[in-house]
């Protein structure tokens, strides 16, 4: 699949950003970033690599607007994504430039076609369990 650059703003009361690509892999999210200073940009991290399991992850939503396009991503618990700077617990907050709207929007619903197929085996093996 083919790399996504993201940026997430906001990020430590709004003087850091985070930038970064995203790829929908076979079993995941796998996500390469780095924290930068929004101010001077004189500050930046290494470069930090983040995998997020299809199980893990709850629902992911897209919002494309006039002038933004985000990609909220929900996960089930607070620790999954711990390792991503971002404000909320259990939702991080990706922002992507028009360019690459296309690309998501195809990288989207490949994830919720498999998001929903894992939640059919779930609930088939539950219901065959009892």
């Amino acid at each position: 699949m083919k790399n996504i650059p993201f940026y997430i703003d906001g990020v430590h009361g709004g003087f850091m950003k985070v930038e970064g690509i995203m790829r929908l892999e076979q079993d995941g999210i796998y996500l390469e970033f780095q924290v930068k200073d929004s101010l001077m940009e004189a500050y930046k991290s290494s470069v930090k690599t983040h995998f997020l399991v299809l199980k893990d992850i709850d629902t992911v939503e897209l919002r494309i607007g006039w002038f933004r396009t985000r990609l909220w991503i929900y996960a089930q618990s607070g620790k999954i994504l711990e390792a991503i700077p971002g404000n909320d617990l259990t939702q991080r907050v990706f922002s992507f430039k028009r360019v690459h709207r296309p690309a998501l929007a195809n990288m989207v619903s490949q994830l919720n076609l498999e998001l929903s197929e894992q939640k059919l085996k779930e609930l088939d093996e539950r219901y065959r369990l009892s």
